[in-house]
């Protein structure tokens, strides 16, 4: 039961990996780093110039601009991403990129349950919350588990409570 309470938590993933397609969804990760980094580059210019506008506490400012900054590229890059999707499609590739959504929505569904998984049987070792026999009867857990281990190794020594 454990393996079909996992696979019903993949499905959301694969419905939005068939409506966004691996373009879209690259771009809107993609979108977040780039986002932060043009953020911390140039929030502090930008309160810099709103000071001649706006008579707000600079460290005010300084947020709100990382924030303007932030939501302005996202949504700049989450057109970008449609217009490529659209692209894609007229070329009829648009199957493609959907198959190619669902691998990555489900990959980083993967990634997050794995993630959740390990920080989850880092508490359950230490208190028992469930029995490690039911843990153990799982293909999914162990698997997301290990693929965890590899993929996230720093967190063994962090969570070390």
């Amino acid at each position: 039961t454990l393996d079909i309470i996992l696979l019903i938590c993949f499905v959301p993933a694969l419905v939005h990996g068939i409506m966004k397609g691996f373009v879209e969804q690259l771009i809107s990760l993609a979108s977040i780093f780039i986002g932060a980094w043009l953020a911390y580059r140039f929030a502090e210019p930008l309160s810099v110039w709103l000071t001649q506008f706006i008579n707000v506490e600079p460290r005010i400012l300084g947020v709100a601009s990382f924030a303007i900054i932030v939501i302005i590229s996202i949504f700049l890059l989450a057109l970008l991403g449609k217009l490529l999707a659209k692209t894609l499609s007229l070329a009829s590739l648009g199957f493609v990129d959907k198959l190619l959504g669902v691998v990555f929505a489900l990959l980083k569904a993967a990634l997050i349950i794995g993630l959740l998984i390990f920080v989850f049987d880092t508490f359950n070792t230490k208190w028992n919350i469930v029995n490690p026999e039911v843990l153990d009867g799982s293909v999914i857990y162990g698997a997301l588990h290990r693929a965890a281990m590899k993929v996230f190794p720093y967190l063994q020594n962090l969570l070390n409570l």
